[in-house]
């Protein structure tokens, strides 16, 4: 037998075929390439094997074996530099397998982090397989696995941060302070929940009120953030507007609260003293809901 001076090997062990160049009887090759010589290096990883460690090994192998040959010759190179067969799954690979999930199962999650993971693998061909273990406001966890030939090989947990989105009216345009916001200054996005909170996604409570502050493109329009242009004011009166069916019946009332188009507001009925709930839909006009 030829020992190479370099090898690539996969599996747990090096055995003498893939390390060297084998001749004799159909017989003898099969049963010499079998000889397990060292245990493999570590996926990625390599290691130097001697002439003289490989001569021991197969000489233990043979005796331990009872096996018996008329004459084993070994030659070739001193010293074999064996590789092990290497395949890498790294970090920026799950994130993208993660993010691509998202999209297309639940778009209105965003993924804040995914941790950085790197799987060495002792193997050329594989197949991978990432399913949602559980989901959460703020966290989700995958179980992530690598399949050879129909068996589990590795599989491990990965625990991803993630925000729910909704949507809000944002600036689509610079907006600066002390103006009154417009239409095309406005339009609706969904951002983090974290981002939202103190916006609306109410269009038509934000369009004519005044900016306490400057906005810049996609910044949330909060309620601090602006002086609301109240259709109704409090103590004021308004129109309530009752319908039923095709009935239609207008009444005076007196608003218990400030309100913007599309809030739910008090009304009191002055004639009868009854306060009425109410959804405001135009200056100085509310709609009936309930009492």
């Amino acid at each position: 037998m030829v020992l190479k001076v370099k090898s690539r090997v996969s599996g747990r062990e090096v055995t003498l075929g893939e390390i060297a160049t084998i001749k004799g009887t159909p017989v003898e090759r099969e049963l010499l390439s079998s000889v397990p010589v060292a245990d493999a290096p570590p996926p990625c990883g390599y290691e130097n094997l001697s002439k003289e460690a490989v001569a021991k090994a197969v000489v233990n192998y043979i005796r331990e074996n009872g096996v018996s040959f008329k004459k084993i010759e070994i030659k070739g190179a001193e010293r074999i530099i064996v590789f092990s067969t290497c395949s890498i799954v790294d970090g920026e690979h799950l994130k993208r397998l993660i993010l691509n999930f998202f999209k297309q199962n639940y778009p209105d999650y965003e993924v804040i982090s995914v941790p950085r993971i790197t799987v060495k693998l002792p193997y050329r061909k594989f197949k991978e397989k990432l399913s949602l273990d559980y989901l959460g406001n703020y966290s989700a966890r995958f179980i992530y696995e690598i399949t050879v030939n129909g068996e589990v090989v590795k599989k491990f947990w990965i625990p991803v941060r993630v925000e729910r989105k909704v949507k809000v009216v944002v600036a689509a345009k610079p907006i600066p302070r002390g103006t009154k916001i417009t239409l095309d200054e406005i339009t609706l996005k969904k951002v983090r929940e974290s981002r939202a909170r103190g916006g609306t996604d109410n269009v038509s409570s934000v369009i004519g009120a005044t900016a306490r502050r400057d906005f810049l493109p996609g910044d949330v329009i909060t309620e601090r953030g602006i002086v609301p242009n109240f259709a109704v004011k409090k103590n004021q009166p308004v129109r309530v507007v009752y319908r039923n069916g095709a009935i239609k019946v207008e009444l005076l009332g007196i608003a218990l609260q400030d309100g913007v188009v599309g809030n739910i507001i008090k009304v009191k009925n002055p004639s009868t003293g009854k306060v009425l709930i109410c959804k405001v839909t135009g200056n100085g006009l509310v709609e009936f809901v309930s009492q």
